[in-house]
């Protein structure tokens, strides 16, 4: 019966002529509309929009479905769409009840997409009036409908004890169409908000099975079948009218069941309890069982709400629990009351009386102690905030407007030109391109009166109105910042009309300003100015800028203490915040205020403040180990800080024993002595008691006694008898060498493997101060060797690959379907694109082959990063050896940053000349910003150690190959004596006793000794190799000195660089200027004699006030530079590199940001990668898609990377066209999407020059200008 009616009310839904049949009442309703009244119609036509697009599989799927739904006739249609045989009629109806994501393999056409989108549609508007529609059987028909026509495959549960049914409707409504399918997002949720009630789906739930009804409050929370990512999806439950007050009849089930729902639903309750307050309090056992539970997520999130309850709730709470509760929960109680405040403190001294748990009464004992200091430094935790002093804001004045309608004038020619450029490519380009024409045009309609009013709203005296280019107007070639009235407050305002949010753009903000204007702004002072010129919440957002890290920071510009602690004094809310004593207030759960962040900050007050010591004492004394040497630092001013330390050291945990051992180590305090030896007589942990004499040597305490050999066998007997890790199981003790005591004597195989498993096991590569006494108990050669060993066997597993063997098996395999997918692709695009495909054409099976083998010999088999713990042996390796193994390793294998991070990081430890210069050069220049990063910390703290500026390092540890002052290396071969001197080639000329040349070391005579052969040879070879790293090492920082125009005091010039044996040898190449204390330029060069001299061959001496640096054709102009080249080549002396033929180049605007005279000069991928990679150039990090367009050169002295951009490429890389555009300079570690480009009258004049020449370069090994170069570039 209801099927012939749609088939009726079909008609009339589609007939085209239905408003003129209603031109005809009478008769259009007793033919169609008869048997039913106009409401069953209203019912029937929403369902039929929704599901009319079944026809598209099947004419009679509509007609069933709406007639199940709405009378409950053909319940079979149920079972036979659970049959279908796939998802296109899920699909075409939008798969409904999605809660994430879900995509079917289905194609649909576009007619058919047309009518999916019409159905979509049509179900939001069902979803809108849902319950004026339809009846609560009908819905419950309906859901049943989403259920079996997706057949559950997009189904997510969310709580077991709801209907499938109910799910579907509820997440069709509240989520599915709010997140996928475009609907404005205040239009998509206004009906649902009207519409919708939780009273309203309580009585859905009811007419389903009265006993459901029980379920619905905790199905509002529980998100059980869903990621942790989508929790919120459904918050728009939230937004219901009745939700709140819903929710608070409620009370009782929550409190009971809340508890037994998953992590994810407990935390989308506390989500909702942080912004109701009023709830909140309601729910005090509730919150502090919460607390105490077993999920450290939930801990922390109902921890951060204890604040927000009555203080005596939240404590009689957590007594309970410290008296009755669980072992953990008791441990919980107490930590938390310590938290909460001192006024705790008699509570957890009784409960420490009473306790009988040892591990719960060391837990007691902690907490009791964190609140003990507190009290001990009551009386030192008096802040006096400094006064606030108020930024003056002064007018840009009137002439200004000029200066905006020159700039604007000039950035219109430059428009015009551009236009007229893409006009005369669109001729011939296969695309029309109009973006420069109508920029043009915008730039034309611009009213000259609108520049006008931009003085009036930079100097706050009307609200900022944006308009086309109105920045660039303004900030065009930064004229505007010369004024001496330029300040923050300009800034903010002419960028405040990017953020319609109201929020401050730091970097943007920042980069406008020059660093004499904020280098000493304080926090208080931004907030004025932010609240001056119109941003909103703006103590927040300063708060944001300095917790959090991402790419806004606002501690980038603003570090110095002073500048920042006054700010967070008047506003300890921020730091309550991070460190999780109150709730977070950010809506994005992914960024957070950051606990390492406020500790840092709270280290830069004058003292602690009183209310977050036993927090930090939590951090220094706890398990986060990221956290923990952070708190400790903050602390260390506390009086008797040491004592919880010391306090500490009878834990039962091995991780916090450890943590106070070498927190005790740091501190310096003598009261520790006694109580390390106190727990070394009974610490069995060989971890704890490798600490514990680290900590005690550290202290000046002599731990010979611990290291006599006997003591060592023992210690290593026990060790090994204990089973190896997994992550070590690869590693065989029997490879390790034999080696030998200070006094000769072979050191037993078992110590030194005991050495290495302990090593493992403390997953440190930097040697302690037990490793370094250890290795230092054997001979010197004995600890090359061993070094050499580790760090070759580290290598060695973390680079195991396939045998060839095996690599070809695969090859041969797979290599004809390969080949097949090569020719398919030629077939399918190696006309349109030849540069891509065209290779195709002609591949042969045995070349696919060879690219299958080869991609196979690359496959990493496994990696050695857990067991880095054995490199902490390793620092006394061979100089040569370890910097021709590591470099060997960084070129080949680059991409593994956590071992060559690790292996450095071991190394560091050496005072190897080679090594450090190897440090050095990384810290200065390497593609992986991580390891450079790591390298220059190593370096600070090699130089630390030393007492050294990183550049005296670089000085003072030159290594000499050997030779000794006077350029000889001696070779005691057995009874006679080789020497060996450098030739000009700067390659070791041998001599024998007569002097004469020989061309290698002869072999030993009978009589000769063979040790001192083996020696003296060992020698000679890695003085060879040390000889060539020196000179390449040094020419490079010579080059990099020249164009950062380091100068040298004439006494360290004359010690470090004069005197070195080979580096005297390369400055005799140079030529060098001294600056006199009047600031008189005198250029010389050394000669091979020893002598200075100047281009008339006269000696000159310099002065003892004088300083030196390496002279450039920039400083002595043109002509004294060609007289140099002359000079030079009348002498046969080839320059060490290039000094006197690069000059700056023409430039006609000196605001320029950019040269660009070589654009448009067309090569390939490769051969400019060959080019910029000679010059010293790298790949710049690699931005979306894989893709990069530009090689950088840092020079970290100058804080400056030289960029030589281009048409970009991808990784992996393939040789594709690639056009040369432009030579900028960018503030160092500058991303291509944020850089930070200087003007070129910034630019240091000699590193111009030698960039601008690095650029011609890269342009001559190019294949010159194409004037349809857009036309080459892939993009």
């Amino acid at each position: 019966m209801l099927s012939n009616f749609i088939s009726k009310i079909e008609s009339l839904f589609t007939d085209k002529d239905n408003k003129q049949n209603n031109s005809n009442p009478e008769q259009s309703q007793h033919t169609d509309i008869q048997e039913y009244n106009q409401k069953m119609v209203e019912t029937i036509k929403p369902l039929y929009e929704v599901f009319k697009v079944l026809n598209e599989v099947d004419e009679n799927l509509m007609k069933s479905i709406i007639a199940y739904i709405v009378e409950a006739e053909e319940p079979q249609i149920l079972l036979k769409l659970n049959q279908l045989s796939d998802e296109k009629a899920s699909d075409l109806i939008g798969h409904p009840g999605t809660y994430e994501w879900y995509w079917s393999q289905t194609q649909l056409s576009k007619a058919q997409e047309k009518l999916k989108n019409q159905s979509i549609k049509a179900r939001k508007q069902l979803n809108d009036h849902l319950f004026t529609t339809l009846n609560h059987e009908q819905i419950i028909r309906l859901g049943k409908v989403y259920e079996s026509i997706t057949q559950l495959k997009n189904y997510k549960e969310l709580y077991a004890p709801i209907p499938k049914w109910f799910t579907y409707i509820v997440v069709d409504a509240l989520v599915t169409l709010q997140q996928r399918h475009g609907f404005s997002e205040i239009d998509a949720k206004k009906h649902i908000k009207q519409q919708w009630t939780l009273a309203k789906l309580e009585q859905l739930l009811a007419a389903d099975e009265a006993t459901l009804v029980q379920y619905l409050p905790l199905f509002i929370f529980e998100r059980v079948g869903c990621s942790s990512y989508y929790t919120d999806r459904m918050d728009l439950i939230f937004e219901l009218s009745d939700t709140d007050a819903y929710i608070e009849q409620h009370l009782d089930i929550l409190k009971k069941e809340i508890p037994n729902l998953s992590v994810d639903g407990q935390t989308v309750f506390l989500d909702y309890l942080k912004r109701k307050p009023e709830l909140l309090k309601q729910l005090p056992e509730l919150i502090v069982k919460l607390t105490i539970g077993r999920s450290k997520t939930i801990r922390d999130l109902a921890v951060s709400l204890l604040s927000q309850l009555n203080a005596e709730d939240s404590q009689r709470y957590l007594q309970e629990y410290l008296v009755n509760g669980s072992s953990k929960e008791r441990g919980f109680a107490a930590e938390l009351l310590a938290r909460l405040g001192e006024h705790n403190f008699t509570v957890l001294e009784q409960a420490l009386k009473n306790e009988k748990q040892k591990s719960v009464q060391q837990i007691i004992l902690m907490a009791v102690q964190r609140l003990k200091a507190v009290n001990d430094c009551v009386n030192d935790t008096s802040i006096e905030i400094p006064a606030f002093t108020p930024l003056i804001a002064q007018d840009i004045p009137p002439h200004f407007i000029e200066v905006m309608h020159e700039n604007y004038q000039k950035i219109l020619e430059k428009a015009e030109q551009s236009a007229a450029a893409e006009i005369e490519d669109n001729k011939t380009n296969s695309y029309r391109s109009d973006w420069a024409q109508k920029n043009l045009k915008r730039l034309k309609n611009l009213k000259m009166g609108n520049i006008d009013h931009l003085l009036e709203q930079l100097n706050g005296q009307s609200p900022r109105k944006s308009f086309e280019s109105d920045i660039q107007i303004i900030n065009h070639q930064k004229r505007l910042q010369s004024f001496p009235e330029y300040s923050l407050h300009h800034a903010l305002r002419i960028h405040a009309s990017r953020r319609h949010d109201q929020s401050a753009h730091w970097s943007s903000i920042f980069e406008d300003l020059p660093p004499t204007q904020y280098s000493t702004l304080d926090l208080r002072q931004i907030n004025q100015a932010l609240k001056e010129t119109g941003y909103g919440n703006t103590e927040r957002q300063i708060a944001q800028g300095m917790l959090m890290s991402y790419w806004n920071d606002l501690d980038d510009y603003i570090t110095e203490p002073e500048q920042i602690w006054p700010f967070f004094a008047e506003h300890p809310e921020f730091i309550s915040e991070a460190l999780g004593l109150s709730p977070s207030l950010e809506e994005n759960s992914y960024y957070q205020f950051e606990e390492i962040k406020a500790i840092k900050i709270l280290e830069y007050f004058p003292s602690i403040p009183q209310q977050y010591i036993p927090r930090l004492l939590e951090y220094a004394l706890g398990e986060n180990k990221r956290l923990r040497f952070d708190a400790q630092q903050a602390l260390q001013t506390l009086p008797d800080i040491h004592l919880r330390a010391i306090e500490a050291l009878s834990s039962g945990k091995q991780e916090i024993r450890i943590t106070a051992i070498e927190w005790l180590a740091r501190l310096q305090h003598p009261d520790a002595i006694k109580p390390l030896n106190d727990l070394l007589k009974k610490e069995k942990k060989e971890i704890v008691r490798a600490a514990l004499l680290t900590a005690l040597e550290k202290l000046g305490q002599d731990i010979s006694p611990y290291l006599s050999e006997k003591v060592l066998m023992a210690e290593a007997e026990q060790g090994l008898k204990a089973k190896l890790s997994s992550s070590f199981a690869w590693f065989d003790a029997k490879t390790l060498p034999e080696v030998q005591w200070k006094n000769g004597t072979t050191v037993k195989a078992e110590i030194i493997h005991w050495w290495v498993v302990l090593a493992e096991k403390l997953k440190d590569p930097k040697a302690n101060a037990l490793f370094q006494r250890y290795l230092d108990l054997l001979d010197e050669k004995s600890q090359q060797k061993l070094a050499n060993h580790l760090l070759h066997t580290f290598i060695q597993q973390d680079t195991l690959s396939p045998t060839l063997d095996q690599a070809m098996e695969v090859a041969t395999k797979e290599a004809p379907q390969r080949l097949q997918g090569y020719r398919d692709s030629y077939k399918n695009y190696g006309h349109k694109y030849p540069e891509y495909y065209g290779h195709y054409a002609t591949i042969t099976l045995e070349e696919v082959i060879e690219e299958i083998k080869r991609q196979q010999l690359a496959i990493y088999l496994g990696s050695a990063i857990k067991s880095k713990g054995m490199l902490a042996l390793t620092y006394p390796a061979q100089g040569s050896f370890a910097v021709k193994t590591l470099q060997d390793y960084m070129k080949q294998h680059y991409q593994r940053r956590s071992q060559i991070e690790a292996m450095i990081s071991a190394l560091s430890i050496s005072n190897d000349p080679l090594i450090i210069q190897l440090l050095l050069s990384l810290s200065r220049r390497y593609r992986t910003t991580s390891v450079q990063n790591l390298a220059t910390e190593l370096v600070a703290e090699i130089a630390e150690r030393n007492q050294w500026t990183s550049d005296e390092l670089a000085d003072r540890t030159i290594p000499t190959a050997g030779l000794d002052e006077n350029g000889i290396l001696n070779l005691e071969y057995g009874s006679r004596l080789f020497t060996a001197i450098v030739d000009d080639k700067d390659k070791f000329v041998l001599k024998n006793e007569e002097g004469k040349v020989v061309k290698a070391l002869p072999a030993a005579r009978q009589n000769d000794d063979e040790s001192l052969i083996k020696e003296a040879k060992a020698l000679f070879s890695s003085s060879k190799k040390e000889l060539k790293q020196v000179i390449d090492l040094q020419t490079q920082r010579l080059y990099e000195a020249m164009c950062s125009e380091r100068q040298w005091k004439q006494a360290e010039w004359f010690e470090y660089l004069h005197a070195h044996p080979i580096v005297r040898r390369l400055i005799q190449r140079l030529v060098w200027i001294e600056v006199t204390e009047s600031g008189e330029k005198i250029a010389f060069r050394p000669s091979d004699d020893g002598c200075l001299l100047n281009l008339d061959d006269d000696e000159i001496e310099i002065q003892n006030n004088s300083y030196i640096q390496i002279a450039h054709a920039v400083i002595v102009g043109k002509e004294n530079a060609q007289a140099w080249l002359d000079h030079f080549k009348d002498y046969k002396v080839k320059f060490l590199f290039e000094q006197m033929s690069h000059h700056l180049p023409e430039m006609a605007d000196l605001k320029a940001t950019q040269i660009e005279d070589r654009k448009g000069w067309i090569t390939d991928t490769f051969t400019l990668r060959g080019v910029v990679n000679k010059l010293g150039y790298q790949r710049s990090s690699i931005e979306d898609a894989g893709s990069f367009d530009r090689y950088t050169k840092s020079f970290k002295q100058l804080g400056i990377d030289v960029q030589i951009v281009f048409s970009s490429s991808y990784v992996p890389e393939e040789n594709i066209p690639a056009v040369l555009y432009e030579l900028e300079f960018n503030k160092l570690g500058s991303r291509s999407w944020n850089s930070h480009s200087l003007l070129l009258s910034e630019v240091p004049p000699i590193l111009l020059a030698e960039s601008y020449a690095d650029y011609l370069k890269v342009a001559d090994a190019c294949n010159g200008f194409d004037p349809e170069w857009q036309k080459k570039t892939p993009w």
